[in-house]
C-alpha cells in the first residue's frame, strides 16, 4: 500500500471514530420518551442513560491518551473499538434501565480510549500542511455526527425502534477493525515508561467526580469539592512522578494551554446552546423529535463547510488569526439569536445556527492545531487526550453553568427565559475566547 493510500485509510478511521463518539452522545436525546416507556425508567434513572456515557467519557480521557502513548496505537484502537462495540450491542439488547446505564458507561469508556487514539494516529501519519488538512476533515464530522444522531434517533424512535441505532454501531466498528488491521502499522509504543498508577487513579476519580457533581449528584457542592481536592492531589502526584500520566511540561507552552482553555469555553457555549434550543423547540414551539433533529441541520451543514475551507485560511493567516475570525463570527450568531428571540424559525434559529456553524467549523481545526503544537512524539497521545478532555469537560461545565444560573434567576419551567440567559452566558464565554485568541504568539 502506498503512503498516500495509507494516509487516506487512517483519515477514514479517525473520522469514523469521531463520528461514532459524537453520534453516541446525541443519539438518545430524541429517543428519551420511548426509552422511558420500554425500559420502565424513572425520573431519577432516565438522565443517567445520557450521564453514564458522559461520566465514563470524561473520566477516562486522560488515561486513554496516555495508553495510546504507552502501547501500540493500533492495539489501543482495537481494544477501544471492541469495548465500544460491546457497549453498543448491550445498549441495544438492554432489557431494563440498569443494563442500559451500565452499557452506556461501557460505551463511554470505549469512546474515551477511541477519541485521543484516533487523533494521535493523525499526528503519526501526517505532517505539515497535510496534517492541517487532515485535522480539518477530522473536525468536520463533529457537528455532522451529533446532528445525524439527533435525526436518526428521532426517525428510529418515531417509526422503528431506538434499539436499531445502537445496533448500527456494530458493523461500523467491525469495518474500522478491518481497516485498522489492513492499513495500520503495528508500531511499538512511543514511550516505554511504566504507567503512573496513582496518577491514573486520581485522574479517573477526579474527572469522574467533576462530571458527576455537575450531572445529577445528590450533594453537588460536596461532590464538587471532593473532585477539586482529588484533582489538586493529582497535580501534586504528577509533579513528583518520574513517569506521569499527564506530563505537566505540556502546559509550559501557552499556545497549547490556550488551545485547551479556549476549546473548553467554546464547546461549553455551543453545547449549552444545543441543549437549551432543543428544550425550547420541543416545549415552547412543540416540535416533534424528528423535526428537532432536522432543525439542527443548518448548523451541521455550515459547520462542515467551514471546516472544509479552514485549511486554506490557516495557510494564509495561521491558526491564531483564523481563530479570532471564527469566534467573532460565532459571537455574531449568538447575538443574533438573542436579538431575534421569539420570531419565526429562520430569523431566530435557522440563520443564527448557520452563522454559529460557520464559526465553529472554522474554530475547531485551529484549536486542535494549537493543542498539539510542537508536542513531543511520546506525548502526542496525552496532548490529544487533553484536546478531547477540554472538548468534553468544557461541554459539561458550560451546560452546568447555564442550567444552574438560569435556575437561580427564572421560575421553574420558564424555558424561553432560561434560553435567553443561556444565550447571554454563551456570549460572555465566546467573548473570553476572543480575548484568549488575541494573546500569545502571533506566528502560530
Amino acid at each position: 500500500m502506498s503512503a498516500q493510500s495509507r494516509q487516506r485509510v487512517v483519515l477514514i478511521i479517525a473520522m469514523l471514530s469521531y463520528f461514532l463518539t459524537a453520534l453516541s452522545n446525541s443519539l438518545v436525546l430524541t429517543s428519551l420518551a420511548k426509552l422511558t416507556a420500554d425500559l420502565n425508567l424513572t425520573a431519577v434513572s432516565l438522565p443517567w442513560v445520557q450521564n453514564a456515557y458522559g461520566l465514563a467519557f470524561g473520566s477516562f480521557l486522560l488515561i486513554g491518551g496516555r495508553l495510546s502513548d504507552a502501547f501500540s496505537r493500533r492495539r489501543v484502537l482495537d481494544i477501544a473499538l471492541v469495548i465500544f462495540m460491546l457497549g453498543s450491542l448491550l445498549s441495544g439488547l438492554a432489557p431494563n434501565g440498569f443494563i442500559m446505564i451500565a452499557a452506556r458507561f461501557l460505551q463511554g469508556i470505549g469512546s474515551a480510549l477511541l477519541a485521543p487514539t484516533s487523533m494521535a494516529l493523525l499526528i503519526d501519519y501526517f505532517t505539515g500542511p497535510s496534517l492541517v488538512k487532515a485535522i480539518a476533515w477530522y473536525s468536520s464530522v463533529a457537528g455532522l455526527g451529533s446532528s445525524v444522531g439527533l435525526v436518526v434517533g428521532g426517525v428510529l424512535a418515531s417509526y422503528l425502534s431506538w434499539r436499531i441505532g445502537f445496533y448500527l454501531n456494530v458493523p461500523l466498528c467491525l469495518l474500522m477493525l478491518g481497516l485498522a488491521w489492513w492499513a495500520l502499522h503495528e508500531n511499538p509504543a512511543t514511550t516505554h515508561e511504566p504507567l503512573d498508577v496513582w496518577g491514573t487513579l486520581t485522574s479517573v476519580l477526579g474527572c469522574g467526580l467533576l462530571v458527576y457533581a455537575l450531572n445529577g449528584a445528590a450533594q453537588p457542592v460536596v461532590t464538587l469539592l471532593a473532585a477539586l481536592v482529588i484533582l489538586a492531589g493529582f497535580v501534586v502526584i504528577e509533579k513528583r512522578s518520574p513517569h506521569p500520566t499527564l506530563p505537566l511540561i505540556i502546559f509550559h507552552s501557552w499556545t497549547r494551554t490556550n488551545g485547551y482553555l479556549s476549546r473548553a469555553l467554546l464547546n461549553g457555549a455551543v453545547m449549552g446552546y444545543w441543549f437549551f434550543i432543543a428544550e425550547y423547540l420541543q416545549q415552547v414551539r412543540h416540535y416533534s423529535p424528528f423535526k428537532v433533529g432536522l432543525a439542527y441541520l443548518p448548523l451541521s451543514l455550515t459547520m462542515f463547510l467551514g471546516a472544509m475551507i479552514v485549511p486554506r485560511l490557516i495557510d494564509r493567516w495561521l491558526n491564531k488569526r483564523v481563530l479570532v475570525v471564527a469566534v467573532a463570527i460565532e459571537f455574531v450568531g449568538f447575538a443574533l439569536s438573542l436579538l431575534a428571540f421569539g420570531q419565526t424559525y429562520w430569523p431566530s434559529v435557522g440563520i443564527p445556527m448557520m452563522i454559529i456553524g460557520i464559526g465553529q467549523g472554522l474554530a475547531l481545526a485551529p484549536l486542535t492545531n494549537m493543542g498539539i503544537y510542537q508536542v513531543a512524539a511520546d506525548q502526542s497521545g496525552v496532548a490529544s487526550g487533553l484536546v478531547n478532555a477540554g472538548h468534553q469537560l468544557g461541554g459539561v461545565l458550560g451546560l452546568a453553568l447555564m442550567v444552574n444560573v438560569s435556575a437561580l434567576l427564572v421560575p421553574t419551567q420558564a424555558i424561553a427565559s432560561e434560553f435567553r440567559i443561556a444565550l447571554i452566558i454563551a456570549l460572555v464565554m465566546v467573548a473570553v475566547v476572543t480575548g484568549l485568541a488575541l494573546t500569545g504568539k502571533r506566528d502560530v
